[in-house]
């Protein structure tokens, strides 16, 4: 599908903030073709590469306290999905390209004042949920620097973790990879902490970046279920659909099941990478939490607690995008039924079934087509996580 290259106004609204932000990586579909936006890629998935070793190496070696370890797990994992994102797009860069091309064109083509204002709600509830996972990102952020900044103060809520941290070096690392570089010069130590700046902020871009192109492109393919439906419905107040004019909207429709196809492929393996290191740290994080509260480290109890607040929203709109998708395609079904199809042509009534039936099956977000992303599954995680964290506190009170 060919797209207009000029971007009026709710196109730049809508794609603007991932055409730089992602673009810093070299992850923004339209500049795929670009050599230098290949090498931005390739840099970018070298420096996380880099800090996956690190910590891993950090997590086998354990040559200091839990505290380590566990902050050396919790950084490598969130590595790994940031890695997985990155490399993941040279895979599905195609058919991201399907969608943002949707998207240019149906913002340049709006034909009612209706669709339009249709699409700008999805387009700022999509807006939304992208700040919601830029504003976390940073809130992660903000807490890692922190933790360097003030670890040469005497604060009274983070004494325990200086303590922890003068046994194990001299200086204070963003990243928990003491048992790696051991011992290090003041220049050693400077590089250290640049590169490790870079690992952040790569990780930072590449995981708040990725979600929130994912939801904001979800949301609009969900608009346009919605702006399909209210064509159907608008056919309540007519005697008559003609043959030509379902003729169009079976073509809408069919580009609405591709345009849902192409995300399903496009996020299918991400969304499986997220989810299952989204568990497997949210019962860790939770023991961390428990395990420093009972230790009185209010420092430390903090920044578990943010973790855990990031991890548990962004599994939310990670499953509020999959819901709104399964709910706005099979809502089209009963939008169909209810037109009054007993006074339409008979070769009319024939193709409605078809058409009914299709709409039926609801679109679902699956991850690697083993669990669908809804509400149904966020419940389940939050039972068997919650269930794990009651089983770890009996253990820490016995």
């Amino acid at each position: 599908m060919s797209s207009p290259t000029q971007w009026n106004a709710e196109t730049a609204y809508v794609l603007t903030l991932y055409k730089y932000l992602l673009g810093i990586l070299g992850l923004w579909v339209l500049n795929e073709e670009n050599v230098f936006s290949r090498i931005r890629w390739f840099i970018s998935t070298m420096v996380e590469m880099t800090a996956t070793v690190s910590l891993s190496l950090e997590v086998i070696r354990h040559c200091h306290g839990y505290e380590d370890a566990f902050d050396a797990f919790l950084s490598a994992s969130s590595s790994v999905i940031s890695i997985s994102k990155l490399l993941l797009h040279r895979v599905t860069w195609r058919h991201k390209l399907i969608l943002v091309q949707a998207i240019i064109h149906d913002w340049t083509f709006v034909k009612t004042p209706r669709s339009r204002d249709i699409m700008l709600k999805y387009a700022r509830t999509g807006r939304f949920g992208s700040l919601v996972f830029f504003y976390l990102g940073c809130a992660s952020c903000v807490f890692l620097f922190s933790s360097l900044i003030f670890a040469n103060f005497d604060l009274p809520w983070i004494s325990l973790e200086k303590e922890t941290y003068n046994q194990t070096s001299e200086r204070r690392l963003l990243l928990a990879a003491y048992c790696v570089f051991e011992t290090y010069t003041f220049f050693a130590y400077f590089f250290i902490e640049v590169l490790q700046t870079l690992q952040i902020l790569v990780n930072c871009i590449s995981q708040c970046g990725n979600d929130g192109f994912f939801f904001d492109l979800t949301m609009h393919v969900c608009g346009q279920f919605e702006v399909l439906r209210m064509d159907f419905i608008e056919i309540n107040n007519k005697q008559s659909l003609s043959h030509n004019k379902l003729s169009i909207l079976l073509k809408k429709h069919h580009r609405l099941i591709d345009l849902a196809h192409n995300l399903q492929k496009a996020y299918s393996l991400v969304i499986l990478s997220q989810l299952l290191m989204s568990v497997m740290l949210l019962c860790v994080e939770g023991f961390q939490l428990i395990l420093t509260l009972s230790i009185n480290n209010t420092f430390a109890a903090m920044k578990h607690l943010l973790f855990i607040v990031v991890l548990l929203v962004q599994l939310f709109i990670y499953c509020f995008a999959g819901q709104t998708l399964e709910f706005q395609s099979q809502e089209l079904a009963y939008a169909i039924y209810e037109t009054p199809w007993y006074n339409f042509d008979i070769s009319v009534m024939k193709d409605l079934p078809l058409m009914i039936l299709r709409a039926a099956n609801p679109h679902q977000l699956t991850a690697g087509k083993l669990l669908a992303i809804n509400f149904q599954s966020f419940k389940e995680i939050l039972k068997a996580s919650a269930s794990y964290l009651s089983v770890l506190r009996v253990m820490l009170d016995t």
